[in-house]
């Protein structure tokens, strides 16, 4: 069925002529009656009542050509979204590596609210190594993830913050550095298979041996709380051992070898409306 029938019935309902409908359309008078025999024909239906001159809509075609009018503003409405690439239309799927949706995705939130309100989002939030797959996977459109050196060719990685490594460890152990910290307490390590855990593990390889315990956890949270607690030391990023550090934990810097943790967007090198994207990242650019 063409849109044009039935913008032409809509235009006849509206000005209840058939030769100023014409007119508006652009038409001649026969191309506008043969059009709506057409439409008629097509539909099985009677829409006009051809005992009057000019023709008169039945009920039936005043009832299509209201339905119509609502097709065709649904018709505009979809020209508008796909000719905008600057504004976000949809409904986009976002993952966001844990530590960074407590801290950046309220704030992303409230931005896109004001910017893209035209957009709907659906979060989630997974380790990065999982959210990393998803996204290659066609499971979710892009991701907040821990850069960890390796890259998937297939994905684009954009950097949104570059965070500097730090020590946490009990307010006792003020001016200790990381060694001297490995000869006394266990250390608390951020799950290694993780993006944060893999830059630990890195650091922690070209470091001295040591003969205390290591406890692996797989929350930033449960790792400070246990600093809190005075049971370990360990690593994470300053932002994040911020956020949870009270008097009970002291900060240090890795000045032995300093390392940084990537947040990036994460998304596919094949999307084939690659501007969205842009949309998104400007966004967490701003939130961070």
């Amino acid at each position: 069925m063409q849109t044009r029938a039935l913008e032409t019935l809509v235009r006849i309902n509206d000005v209840q002529s058939f030769s100023k409908a014409a007119e508006l359309q652009n038409m001649t008078l026969s191309a506008l009656s043969m059009q709506m025999k057409a439409l008629e024909t097509e539909l099985g239906a009677d829409l006009f009542d051809r005992n009057f001159r000019p023709p008169k809509l039945t009920p039936l075609g005043r009832l299509v050509a209201e339905r119509a009018r609502a097709l065709l503003r649904e018709e505009q409405a979809i020209v508008g979204i796909c000719g905008t690439a600057t504004v976000l239309h949809g409904v986009f799927q976002i993952g966001f590596v844990h530590s960074a949706s407590v801290r950046i995705l309220p704030g992303f939130i409230k931005l896109a609210r004001g910017h893209v309100s035209e957009a709907q989002f659906r979060f989630s939030s997974a380790l990065s190594e999982i959210l990393e797959s998803r996204v290659a996977a066609g499971q979710i459109d892009c991701a907040v993830i821990t850069s960890a050196g390796q890259k998937d060719d297939t994905l684009r990685y954009d950097v949104i913050a570059s965070e500097v490594m730090s020590i946490a460890a009990p307010a006792d152990q003020r001016g200790a550095n990381f060694d001297a910290l490995s000869a006394r307490l266990p250390f608390i390590h951020f799950r290694p298979s993780t993006g944060i855990g893999k830059l630990i593990a890195g650091f922690v390889r070209n470091r001295p041996p040591s003969n205390q315990q290591t406890l692996v956890l797989d929350s930033i949270e449960s790792c400070m709380e246990c600093v809190k607690a005075g049971l370990g030391y360990t690593i994470l990023p300053r932002p994040d051992i911020v956020r949870y550090a009270d008097e009970n934990v002291c900060v240090a810097d890795l000045k032995e070898q300093p390392i940084s943790r990537n947040l990036v967007l994460v998304s596919r090198r094949s999307e084939p409306n690659p501007q969205w994207v842009a949309v998104i990242y400007d966004l967490l650019l701003k939130a961070v």
